[in-house]
């Protein structure tokens, strides 16, 4: 069941004993453009695939705004491997059991990160992201000298028009409705009861209520982003707050500030909007699924009840993915010291 074990907790407190938060300025346009030239090779632009591979599904009078069931559905899945969805008192007992030991074990070893300011630490962890994504790519951000090799642009503009890429972001997401439907143990999606069976077990789900924290829930969504921000700058420079480290990041944007940078700034538009995109093989995926129109209109005129559990159950999936992370621990692993079984 769910649990944050005493023992991590204590290693993660003794792993995350940062300094003073150092104050770094901008991120250099110049370090994100690098990052991102992988997605914007015209070789393999995902914008480009999707438009080659996307067959013309004919989808009659569908309402694409059915967003929130999508969404709801990404989130259940994710839930899934930890929760137990199909059987609403269990959930309820899980649930308390996280609470628990979330107040019991975790804040009281490490809700002092709290204290941290959040802003610069995003910050440093989006350097320290970035110098991850350069290493995977074979590279040094902290020996170059000069902006590395980029492939020959024609355009920085999507060959995907406003409708194509809103389908595609439903037909992407269609494929997580497949493991919602069997975390919560419900007919197959485009069987006769499936749509009764699947309103009324949300319905369910909709009248529980999230466990009673004793500490502020924006104070533990603080903690969550902390843990990842640590986190990520941790992966990326081992002791990331001592003077030396601190002296070469800063030594390192200083140089990247000054690069000639081949490709327009319009390139990060076009990247922002390709990390938005799913992944072609979900999309078609989806395309098969969406294939019978009695299946698709439902789901996409479907509007899920609100979950007041949601919250809730987003915030232990950060915290404990942060501390799973860090720690290299199985989620929500048991140990013998817990109390809270």
């Amino acid at each position: 069941m769910p649990c944050f074990c005493t023992v991590p907790a204590d290693a993660a407190r003794n792993m995350f004993i940062p300094g003073i938060t150092p104050m770094f300025p901008s991120v250099p346009l110049s370090l994100k453009l690098a990052a991102a030239l992988p997605n914007l090779d015209p070789a393999s632009r995902l914008d480009v695939q999707i438009a080659a591979g996307m067959n013309p599904v004919a989808m009659p009078n569908v309402n694409f705004g059915g967003g929130p069931m999508i969404g709801l559905s990404m989130m259940l899945s994710l839930v899934a491997g930890n929760f137990v969805l199909d059987n609403l008192p269990m959930l309820e007992m899980q649930m308390q059991q996280a609470a628990t030991s979330l107040v019991n074990n975790v804040w009281p070893r490490l809700g002092w990160l709290t204290s941290l300011k959040l802003q610069p630490l995003v910050n440093y962890a989006i350097i320290a992201r970035l110098v991850i994504d350069l290493q995977a790519m074979g590279l040094d951000p902290i020996a170059m000298t000069a902006f590395p090799p980029a492939p020959y642009f024609t355009s920085f503009s999507t060959v995907l028009t406003r409708p194509q890429i809103t389908m595609a972001k439903f037909l992407g997401g269609l494929p997580s409705l497949l493991k919602m439907n069997q975390a919560l143990n419900l007919p197959p999606l485009g069987d006769a009861g499936a749509m009764p069976a699947l309103q009324n077990h949300l319905m369910g789900l909709a009248k529980l209520s999230p466990p009673n924290l004793v500490v502020p829930t924006p104070l533990l969504q603080k903690l969550a982003l902390v843990l990842e921000a640590l986190t990520t700058i941790n992966q990326a420079f081992g002791d990331g707050f001592s003077p030396m480290t601190i002296s070469t990041i800063e030594r390192m944007l200083a140089v990247w500030s000054k690069f000639q940078v081949p490709i327009p700034l319009g390139a990060l538009r076009l990247n922002n909007l390709l990390l938005t995109l799913p992944k072609l093989e979900d999309i078609q995926l989806g395309e098969s699924m969406a294939g019978s129109s009695s299946f698709a209109m439902p789901i996409a005129q479907f509007t899920p009840p609100k979950l007041a559990i949601a919250p809730f159950l987003n915030l232990v999936m950060a915290l404990h993915a942060g501390l799973q992370v860090a720690l290299d621990m199985e989620p929500f692993d048991m140990c013998s010291m817990c109390n809270c079984a």
